[in-house]
Parts: structure tokens; C-alpha cells; sequence
């Protein structure tokens, strides 16, 4: 079998395959259930549309008649739960109580004894070298024994943290991990001298620094929390470095291996500084609350997010549509009630819905998963040490009370998530996608690297000195700063300064404050007007049935080459005007992605948007080409056919993400042999053997390419040997 082939089949059967010229699972949008089926269950679950399924790989133990259903019902796995006893001890479960008990435990110990600090050892320690080493070995070893069968991702945990989930605890105070953190503070500061002139204190040698916990950095009246930030950073860096390291375990056990998390929390507590944990797994199932996976995808764009899904209907497709246009690459599906196929494997009403929408969903996703995000020349800081002084602010109030707060309570809104939020809504209707800008990556000296004309600074109260110098070398340059409060006031320890240091440098107009409303269509206007003249310009210009600026309307922007993919949705299922005017540059070719038909050439459309679902267009200086096929017209069952997949003349764009279909004499399709297809000006084989029983008659391989929305075909007769 050729090297193509034995990719498809790969790709197919489990795998996924990262040499960019081959054929890829991931170059598809991926189905996964996670509940266990029967072997009938998992077939009809592949007649379905599913990709994978779940195997349990609790501890490292996996139960090879598992493994051997899966075979047998032909569908790829990700492995589950590996390490979760490490990377989630404080949210896992246990037969017979909740998830969070151990840190229900942890809670009512410290209602009993405030003083008690051995409530903050965290078991085990993320810093821990034993469970380091442990938990790497036991990763080479799954990987090992698994690595043949190609699994989807390697899931290291599953809803992990430093505690539980989002919520705030003082963890880590064991010994290893304390004699880490001033490891890692000697890289932080000059020497001790500097470390007792910010932190306020008098440690006499490096062995005996502690930080301050939650509750002595409450009774402070200087506004000084550094050696309580500081604590905090460090546990972020652990977390990550622990997760991490679980990830090159995964990767010099198999080169070609994904890692992954799930339960991916809103940015926060708990180790979620995704400034930090985006590059630190391959695939991150995340649940998106205060921009986590807009933020996770933007610092790191090779990262593959998934979302889980609870719920079908209307609302759920809308979400489900979000959630791709933002960088989602598959669903994870939760069907608790059993109701996506019976023991049988016939489709439950569950299961017929996610196959309507998935198939929706793949007519486009090759397309938008081969093409890039139309990054525009203004770059968004992501700051976690604003984060944590916004926090310490906040709570002041409440003294020791904090630890009441449970996670559900840290997903509440406040003015860091806020200001955030608001800025990225306002620039996707204008149809202006952020740079994501880390505090580590902007010291680092990105913003010379991106060169960006505008910089947003979304609550950015905690800065350090070298943060302040690149803003302020970027205005220096002619950049535009603006912030909705006064950064900078803090810095990167949570200190407050004596002066604001960016006065006079940073803008703060009310059009990104979040008391703006984000609706207006005035606001809108006046926020292109401010970026206009920054010399940020949109792609397209959206106007609703008034005249005036569109509100409520999502613009995804996406480019392959010379191609701009243009996605509108309504912001809020049933919040979009019905009519859209677009205003384009200059007069371009149009493509319907999602309807075929011929191009219209214009520089004006008129959208009638669906409630729910988006309108995708292609849009080209020329016309798009369409596929051709070419290859033999005849084989027998058990041959290796290739065809060779091309375009019929030029293209502007850098790839053609074709979806390859290979349907048997009665239509149905051979999904083993089918799969998608980066096709470059040149071409590309697609190659397939047809299996020994394949059956006699006419077979037809369609090549269909969402960018302009046609298809060729071509026919194999396959006759009896």
C-alpha cells in the first residue's frame, strides 16, 4: 500500500496522522461519544457520522476486550483519563460520592480550624518528583501499547485543576513544592535583598521565604499582595509545567501522538492561565466561558479545541456553529439519557439531530479548518496578573469568607472577565479579529514582531516594568493604545504604584468600556471610526436593514492564499437582523459555500441571514476553479486504485480542502475509503484498496471542494475476478 494509503487508513481506523502532506483525521471536524456503547451501539454510531469513541484508560489500565470492540465496530478512540488521579484529585469520581468530596473535605477542615495550613498541601503535589516521574511512566507505557491503533488524543485528565476545577485554593504549601517556587523565584529577582524590598518582608536566607496565604494578604492595608501573587503565579506555572510534561511524556512514547485535556475551565484560578496552559497539550476540550477558547486558540493557533455537548435543538446547533467558526475542530458528545442510538444501534431522535447538524457542519469544515484567521493589525492582551489583583480587590471585602467560593461561584462575571468580553464582541461584529497577546509573549517583544496598529488593553491593571516599556515603545512607533481603565495602576506582584505609569499613553474611550452598550449601532460605528483612523480597516463593512451599522451579528473572517472566507452569524440564536448589507473592498467573485451555484460579482450583498445558522461565502479577485478527477475506469475487489484529484485552472487560493467520498453500487457510503483532501495548483493522489469483499458494480468517488461549492465524479466498474 502506498504511503497516502496507509495514512487514509490510519487516519480512519484511529489515528491521527501529522504529516501535513497526508491525509489527516483533523483536517475533518470530528463526532466523538463519550458514554461506552456495545459493539451494535458503536456501529450505529458510525453509520451515524461518528469518528471516535471513548476508551477508558483510568490509571493506565485498559481492558483489551475494549479495545477489541472497538476493532470489531471500525471506530477510532481517544483514550480517557489517564492521569486524572494527578492532574484532577480534588474533581474526579468515586464510587459512592461526589466528585468534589476530597475538596469538600479540605473545606470543612478549614471551617473547623482557620489556622490549620495543612489544608493547603495539595495530594499529590504537582511539584512532587515521584508523581512526576510516576505518572510519565505510566504515559509511555499506555502510549506504547496503544500506539499501533492510532488514538484520536491521549487524554491526560479529565476536568483537571489545582484543586477543583476554577476555585480558588491555596495550594500548593508542601515542602516540594515551596523549595520549587524559590527556585523559581531566584529567576524572578536579582537576589533576596529584592525579593524582601517588594514583598515587604525580612527573610534572612532563600530556605526560609514562604509566601503569604489568602487570608494574612487580606489584612494588608498597603495595597502590597506580591508575596501572596507571587504564590499565586507559581501554582499556574506548576500546573502548566506538570501538564506539560505529561505531554512530551506522551510524545517521546510516539512522535506522532496528541495529548489533550478536557474540562477546560474559564480563565482563572486552578492553573487556567492560559497564557501558560494553551501551549502546554496538543487538544483541549474546552468549555467556553470568558473568551477561554478565543483566547486559548489565539496564543495558540496549533491547538485543537473541542466542545463538549449536553443538549440538541436549536439553541445547541446555534452553539455548536459558534463554536467551529471560533476554532472548534469537533464535538464531544455527553448523552446521558442514552437516546443517540438504541442497544441495537438504530438512531435515537438524539442521534438523528447530531447527524443533521454534523453534516451541515462538514459541508464547510475541511475549508475553514485549512484556511487561517484574517488576524487584523490590532493585538488583545490576555493578563493574568490583572486578573488575580482584580480578584484580591473584589474580595477584600469579604475577609476570610473567600474560601466559600466554590468553583460555580468563580465562573461570576467581574470586571476583568467584562472588559474582555466586550472588546472581542465589538471587534467580531465589526469583523476584525484580535492578535492574542500573552503578558509573557508582550515582554517577549511581540508586539515589534506582530506589528499591529492598535493595542487593547482589557483591564489591564497589573503590568510589569517590561510590559510597560514595549507599550510604551509601541506608542513611541505610532501605535494606538486603548484600555477601559487606567492600567498599569498595579504591578505584575500586585503591588500598587505610587503614579499611574501609562498616563498620557493610553487611551480610554467609552466605546471600549463594558458600561458602553455593545448592541448600539452608534457604538459600533464610533469604535470603527477610532480604529479607522488608527489604520485598521475591516474586510467588509455590515450594515442592517436601517442603513446604519449592523449590531448583532458575528463577522468570522478567515483567509487561504488570496481567498477570504467571510462567515456571518447572529450573535445570539434569533438576535440578528433578518437583512445584512456587506460592503467588500473592491468588486469580488462570491461563492455560497453552503449552497452551490454560480459566483456573483459584486462589491455589495445583500445577506438574508438564518436565525441560527451562519452564511459562509468564498470571496476571490478570480473565479475559482472546480475539481476534476482522472484515474482507471475498472478494477477487481482486494485492487489498490488511485486517482489523481486536480483543479480545472488556476486559483488564487493556497489549498483546496476537498472532501473525497466513495460510494458502492447501492449508494452507501464506503466511509473507511472516504475522507478529506488538501489539494494544492499541482494536484494530488487519492489512493484506496478496495477491500477483498468488495462488492460487484458500478462504485463512484466524488471530489466535492466547499470553497466553490462543486463536485466531480468519476466511476469504477468492479467486476468479478
Amino acid at each position: 500500500m502506498r504511503r497516502r494509503a496507509a495514512a487514509v487508513l490510519l487516519c480512519l481506523l484511529g489515528g491521527a496522522v501529522q504529516v501535513r502532506a497526508e491525509p489527516s483525521c483533523w483536517d475533518d471536524y470530528q463526532l466523538i461519544m463519550w458514554q461506552d456503547q456495545e459493539a451494535a451501539g458503536m456501529a450505529g454510531l458510525a453509520r451515524l457520522g461518528f469518528t471516535g469513541v471513548k476508551l477508558r484508560g483510568t490509571g493506565g489500565q485498559i481492558d483489551p476486550a475494549s479495545v477489541a470492540a472497538r476493532h470489531q465496530a471500525g471506530l477510532p478512540w481517544f483514550v480517557e483519563n489517564i492521569a486524572t488521579d494527578f492532574y484532577a484529585p480534588y474533581h474526579r469520581y468515586t464510587p459512592g460520592k461526589p466528585v468534589t468530596w476530597l475538596f469538600d473535605a479540605a473545606r470543612a477542615r478549614r471551617q473547623e480550624a482557620p489556622e490549620d495550613r495543612g489544608v493547603f498541601v495539595r495530594v499529590p503535589g504537582l511539584s512532587d518528583p515521584a508523581w512526576l516521574d510516576a505518572v510519565q511512566a505510566r504515559l509511555t507505557d499506555v502510549v506504547r501499547r496503544q500506539m499501533s491503533d492510532r488514538p484520536l488524543f491521549y487524554n491526560l485528565g479529565d476536568e483537571t485543576g489545582i484543586g477543583d476545577l476554577s476555585a480558588n485554593w491555596d495550594f500548593d504549601t508542601a515542602p516540594a513544592s515551596l523549595r520549587t517556587m524559590r527556585a523559581w523565584l531566584q529567576t524572578q529577582y536579582r537576589d533576596l535583598d529584592a525579593l524582601n524590598q517588594q514583598w515587604g518582608s525580612r527573610f534572612g536566607a532563600w530556605e526560609e521565604v514562604v509566601p503569604e496565604l489568602t487570608d494574612d494578604a487580606m489584612r494588608r492595608t498597603d495595597d502590597n499582595f506580591s508575596a501572596w501573587a507571587d504564590f499565586k503565579a507559581w501554582m499556574d506555572i506548576a500546573f502548566a509545567g506538570a501538564v506539560r510534561a505529561g505531554t512530551d511524556a506522551v510524545h517521546r512514547a510516539d512522535p506522532a501522538a496528541l495529548s489533550a485535556i478536557e474540562g477546560a475551565q474559564v480563565p482563572g484560578w486552578g492553573g487556567y492561565d492560559y497564557g501558560r496552559l494553551a501551549n502546554a497539550v496538543d487538544v483541549m476540550e474546552i468549555y467556553d466561558s470568558g473568551n477561554s477558547l478565543e483566547i486559548a486558540h489565539g496564543l495558540n493557533p496549533a491547538l485543537i479545541p473541542l466542545h463538549t455537548i449536553f443538549e440538541t435543538g436549536l439553541r445547541a446547533d446555534h452553539s455548536t456553529w459558534q463554536d467551529m467558526l471560533r476554532g472548534g475542530r469537533g464535538l464531544i458528545v455527553w448523552d446521558e439519557l442514552n437516546d443517540t442510538v438504541t442497544p441495537a444501534g438504530e438512531p435515537g431522535p438524539r442521534g438523528r439531530a447530531l447527524a443533521v447538524v454534523t453534516a451541515s457542519l462538514r459541508v464547510v469544515a475541511p475549508a475553514l479548518i485549512a484556511s487561517q484567521p484574517a488576524v487584523s493589525p490590532v493585538a488583545m492582551l490576555y493578563s493574568q496578573a490583572s486578573f488575580r489583583t482584580r480578584w484580591m480587590l473584589d474580595q477584600l471585602p469579604r475577609g476570610a469568607a473567600w474560601s466559600d467560593r466554590d468553583a460555580e461561584r468563580e465562573l461570576d462575571d467581574n470586571a476583568w472577565r467584562a472588559a474582555r468580553r466586550q472588546m472581542v464582541d465589538r471587534l467580531t461584529q465589526l469583523g476584525i479579529q484580535p492578535r492574542w497577546l500573552s503578558s509573557e509573549t508582550l515582554e517577549g517583544g511581540s508586539l515589534r514582531e506582530a506589528s499591529p496598529r492598535v493595542l487593547m488593553l482589557p483591564h489591564a491593571i497589573a503590568l510589569s516594568m517590561a510590559e510597560l516599556d514595549e507599550i510604551r515603545r509601541f506608542a513611541a512607533r505610532g501605535g494606538t493604545v486603548l484600555a477601559d481603565t487606567e492600567p498599569g495602576i498595579f504591578d505584575q506582584h500586585s503591588r500598587r504604584r505610587a503614579a499611574s505609569p501609562l498616563a498620557g499613553v493610553a487611551q480610554m474611550p467609552q466605546v471600549v468600556r463594558p458600561d458602553a452598550e455593545p448592541s448600539s449601532a452608534a457604538k459600533l460605528a464610533a469604535l470603527a471610526a477610532l480604529l479607522a483612523k488608527a489604520g485598521v480597516t475591516p474586510s467588509l463593512v455590515m450594515t442592517g436593514p436601517d442603513g446604519r451599522t449592523a449590531t448583532n451579528v458575528d463577522a468570522h473572517v478567515f483567509r487561504n492564499g488570496g481567498v477570504l472566507i467571510i462567515a456571518l452569524q447572529a450573535t445570539v440564536p434569533w438576535g440578528a437582523p433578518g437583512q445584512v448589507g456587506v460592503q467588500l473592498p473592491a468588486s469580488r467573485y462570491v461563492y455560497d459555500m453552503r449552497q452551490p451555484g454560480a459566483a456573483r460579482q459584486t462589491d455589495r450583498l445583500s445577506v438574508t441571514l438564518d436565525p441560527i445558522e451562519p452564511t459562509i461565502l468564498a470571496v476571490s479577485a478570480t473565479p475559482l476553479p472546480g475539481p476534476t478527477l482522472s484515474g482507471p475506469n475498472q478494477a477487481l475487489p482486494g485492487a489498490q486504485v488511485t486517482w489523481r484529484v486536480g483543479l480545472d485552472g488556476p486559483t488564487p487560493a493556497e489549498v483546496h480542502a476537498m472532501r473525497v467520498d466513495l460510494l458502492d453500487p447501492a449508494g452507501n457510503l464506503a466511509r473507511p475509503l472516504s475522507g478529506v483532501l488538501r489539494v494544492g495548483p499541482g494536484g494530488a493522489d487519492w489512493t484506496v484498496s478496495l477491500p477483498p469483499s468488495a462488492a460487484v458494480g458500478v462504485w463512484t468517488l466524488r471530489a466535492t471542494d466547499s470553497l466553490a461549492a462543486r463536485s466531480a465524479t468519476a466511476l469504477l466498474r468492479v467486476a468479478s475476478p
